[in-house]
């Protein structure tokens, strides 16, 4: 037990400086270009990678500390994607037998069906909160292009990520068999 939560421990710290890495790259590219209203939430593919990947009783406090990590970047909270990703991660541990991630194509749809579901969750707990119209509108629009780019991204970052935390399609990190 205490080897499987130190290599969890050591493949969760790469993982959150990648993520690091490409929220630096995205904060301060996208403005240099003209686009301050765009950020490309790399958090969400991570998290989407750790819930359809892993099985480990870990994944909530991931997501958490994925979503902490992102708030440093972000004027958003770490709250609302928090609830948000373990929400995904609760419906994709239901269909995770159902998902294979045979193809790039495959890994792309199955990415943008659960960024929609992701932002769906976000727009209603804004909307919870009492969001006026016209913001939650505007987050949806915003959500299209930045969903489309994370969805053309996810078979490369989940190569990496493949990579790092040892995993495959027939032997994710956590089974026993």
């Amino acid at each position: 037990m205490n080897a499987q939560l130190r290599h969890i421990v050591i493949r969760m710290f790469v993982t959150l400086l990648i993520l690091i890495v490409l929220e630096t790259l995205a904060s301060s590219l996208f403005p240099m270009f003209g686009m301050s209203r765009y950020r490309i939430p790399f958090n969400v593919l991570i998290v989407l990678y750790i819930t359809f990947k892993l099985r480990t009783p870990w994944i909530p406090v991931m997501v958490f500390l994925v979503q902490w990590f992102h708030s440093i970047f972000t004027v958003e909270g770490w709250e609302m994607g928090t609830i948000a990703g373990i929400i995904v991660a609760i419906v994709v541990s239901y269909a995770k037998d159902l998902m294979h991630f045979s193809s790039v194509a495959i890994t792309m749809v199955l990415t943008q069906v659960f960024q929609c579901l992701w932002v769906a969750v976000i727009i209603g707990l804004l909307a919870l909160k009492g969001a006026e119209n016209f913001y939650l509108l505007d987050k949806f629009w915003r959500f299209i292009p930045e969903s489309l780019i994370l969805s053309f991204l996810s078979p490369f970052l989940f190569s990496i990520l493949d990579k790092i935390w040892a995993s495959s399609e027939h032997g994710m990190l956590g089974d026993n068999g």
